[in-house]
């Protein structure tokens, strides 16, 4: 059962007195979200707009809608980092998970056989349970790790672009244990630190190696980068969130995309989907400056993170 933190939250509305208050969150708790602020809102007396976009991170938060809308507060529950504040408007309200991890930790002590160092990582929900898993590897004849907080992450968090607690790790561990039921946060760690990843799902105690999967992603971001080097007519585009605004690098790859004889269009883009690419039918690959992670999915024409785009650069100045 998921528990949002009440207390933090009513703390900051009294100090705000907000009448008008913007609330985003994951698509997975949208639901139990909207009964709880629907209920304070009534009983601190505010309006309340549930943000009908994705969110996929403290990068995306909605700060851009809560100023159109001329709210005077925006809320995002679900998604913690070591900060309570981004930007002018938006605080976060975490929510924490009370499911117990040890049955998925016990299942998994037959597969950690083999290594005798464990990094251990989560997302937000599952933080607060964090040194009970350590405590009953430990109790099993493993050494555990947790990094350190690296703002944003807290102790032992990592984002799904972000994996600076378990670098800082890596070279004390055998192998990476993330709790959670987050493929997409295990696959990246593993293309991150190159070390075994085992994903324990605490929801379906499912115990799994994320080698196969997160290998299957490297392919595919390999493969695309080999197709964009037989483009001519280049896209480079501007993630327009707040957090993923990375307007200069995509200017300076333009710059020097267009100087070795490239067509380059520059796109603005809030969410990047295949869709809105195909419509660029003159476009025969796609440079993404937002988040490193979109290039992971699969789309009909090459596209390629920001390091890839760098990448490309250097191959097309050898030639």
């Amino acid at each position: 059962m998921l528990d949002i933190d009440k207390d933090s939250l009513v703390k900051l509305l009294k100090e705000k007195k907000p009448k008008l208050v913007l609330v985003s969150c994951p698509s997975g708790i949208l639901v139990k979200c909207m009964a709880f602020m629907t209920s304070i809102a009534k009983e601190y007396g505010f309006k309340v707009v549930f943000l009908g976009e994705p969110c996929y991170g403290t990068c995306d938060l909605g700060e851009y809608n809560a100023h159109l809308l001329g709210a005077d507060l925006s809320i995002h529950i679900g998604h913690s980092a070591s900060m309570k504040k981004v930007g002018e408007l938006t605080y976060l309200i975490e929510a924490f998970d009370d499911v117990n991890l040890i049955p998925v930790l016990e299942k998994a002590l037959l597969k950690l056989k083999d290594y005798k160092r464990l990094g251990l990582c989560t997302i937000g929900p599952h933080i607060h349970k964090l040194d009970s898993a350590k405590n009953f590897l430990i109790s099993n004849g493993f050494e555990v790790f947790i990094g350190d907080e690296n703002p944003p992450l807290k102790r032992g968090q990592i984002f799904g672009c972000n994996f600076a607690t378990c670098t800082n790790i890596s070279s004390k561990v055998d192998a990476f244990i993330f709790i959670g039921s987050s493929r997409f946060h295990a696959s990246g760690l593993y293309n991150c630190i190159e070390k075994p990843v085992y994903m324990l799902d605490p929801y379906t105690l499912e115990v799994l190696s994320i080698e196969k999967e997160a290998l299957r992603i490297r392919k595919h971001q390999l493969l695309n980068f080999y197709r964009a080097l037989d483009a001519k007519d280049l896209g480079i585009i501007i993630g327009t969130k707040e957090g993923q605004f990375k307007k200069d690098d995509a200017f300076h790859l333009y710059n020097e995309l267009s100087q070795i004889g490239k067509n380059v269009f520059l796109i603005a883009m809030g969410e990047i989907t295949n869709d809105k690419l195909n419509e660029f039918q003159n476009i025969e690959a796609f440079i993404e400056t937002a988040c490193p992670r979109i290039s992971d999915d699969h789309f009909d024409k090459p596209l390629l993170s920001l390091d890839y785009g760098y990448k490309l650069l250097e191959q097309f100045k050898k030639y």
